[in-house]
C-alpha cells in the first residue's frame, strides 16, 4: 500500500499518507451490515436460504442462540452450495452453512451452528475478517510475483531448476539485507505463523464453548463424521510408503487437525460436570 501511495503521489500530488490512512480506515466497512451482505453474496458466493431451508434452520438456530443468551435476529443465516459438510462464521453477523450440512440430523446441525456462533460471541470472526482484509494487498502482490515467476522460468526442466535456485538465493540475500536495514520487518515475516496459531486456538475454544452449552456429544459425532469422510476421500497409501511417519500438520494451517479437536472434546466431556 505504501508503494501504491508513493506512485499515486508521484502521478497526482496526493499526500503519501492519504491512501494508507484511507486503507486502514476502510476496515470499518466490515462492521457495516449492508457491506457484510455484499461480501457474503458477491465475494464469498453465498445465498440466502430458501423458504424450505429457512423452515429447517430457524427452529434449530433459535434453540442454539437461546442457549448462548444471544438474539437470533442479530445474525444472518446464509447458504453455500457445496457437497462438503461445513459451516463458517463469515463477517461480523453472518453464519453460513453448506447445502450438504442441511442434511445432518437436527441435533448435529445445532452443534455445527453452536460452534460457529461461539466464534461470533468470542469476537473471532471480527478479528479473522480484519486480518484477511488488511492482508489482501499482500496476497495480491504474492500472486503477481508467482505469475511473474512462472512466466520468467524457462520451459526446460534443467534450466528451470537452475533458475529457481538463483531466484531463491537472490530472495534470501534480499531478505537478509532488508532485515539488517529494517529489523521490524521480522514481525511481518512472523505474522502468517502467528495468525495461523491464533486461528487454530480459536477453533479449539469454539469447540469448548459449544460443549459448555450442551452440544459436546453432538459435536463429537460431527467430528467423527468429518474424519470418516476425510479418510474415505484420501487416495490409498502406496505399499512402499506404508509404515512411514505422516508429516506434521502445517504451522501455516488455520485449522487444527480433526483428531486433535476430537481428542480435546472427548477429554472435556470426561471431566466432572459434563
Amino acid at each position: 500500500m505504501a508503494g501504491l501511495a508513493y506512485a499515486l503521489q508521484s502521478a497526482t500530488g496526493i499526500s503519501l499518507w492519504a491512501p494508507v490512512i484511507g486503507w486502514l480506515l476502510s476496515g470499518a466497512l466490515i462492521f457495516h451490515r449492508p457491506t457484510e451482505a455484499f461480501l457474503a453474496h458477491h465475494v464469498f458466493g453465498h445465498r440466502p436460504p430458501s423458504l424450505v431451508e429457512a423452515g429447517q434452520l430457524e427452529p434449530v438456530w433459535r434453540d442454539v442462540t437461546a442457549r448462548f443468551g444471544a438474539d437470533a435476529v442479530t445474525y444472518q443465516l446464509w447458504i453455500a452450495e457445496s457437497e462438503e459438510l461445513n459451516a463458517e462464521a463469515a463477517a461480523g453477523h453472518i453464519v453460513t452453512v453448506t447445502s450438504a450440512a442441511l442434511r445432518l440430523p437436527p441435533s448435529q446441525l445445532a452443534a455445527v451452528l453452536a460452534h460457529e456462533l461461539s466464534h461470533h460471541v468470542a469476537g473471532h470472526s471480527w478479528s479473522a475478517l480484519l486480518s484477511n482484509w488488511y492482508a489482501l494487498p499482500g496476497r495480491l502482490l504474492w500472486r503477481v510475483l508467482q505469475a511473474l515467476h512462472r512466466y520468467a522460468l524457462p520451459h526446460r526442466r534443467h534450466e528451470a531448476r537452475e533458475a529457481k535456485r538463483r531466484l531463491l538465493l537472490l530472495a534470501i540475500l534480499a531478505g537478509l539485507v532488508l532485515l539488517f536495514l529494517f529489523p521490524w520487518l521480522l514481525l511481518l515475516a512472523l505474522t502468517p505463523w502467528l495468525l495461523a496459531a491464533v486461528s487454530r486456538r480459536a477453533e479449539l475454544r469454539a469447540d469448548r464453548a459449544a460443549a459448555l452449552r450442551g452440544f459436546g456429544p453432538q459435536l463429537v459425532a460431527v467430528l467423527q463424521r468429518f474424519i470418516t469422510d476425510e479418510e474415505a476421500s484420501k487416495p490409498p497409501v502406496p505399499v512402499h510408503r506404508q509404515g512411514r511417519l505422516l508429516p506434521a500438520p502445517s504451522l501455516l494451517s488455520s485449522r487444527p487437525d480433526l483428531h486433535t479437536r476430537l481428542q480435546r472434546l472427548q477429554r472435556q466431556l470426561q471431566q466432572p460436570g459434563h
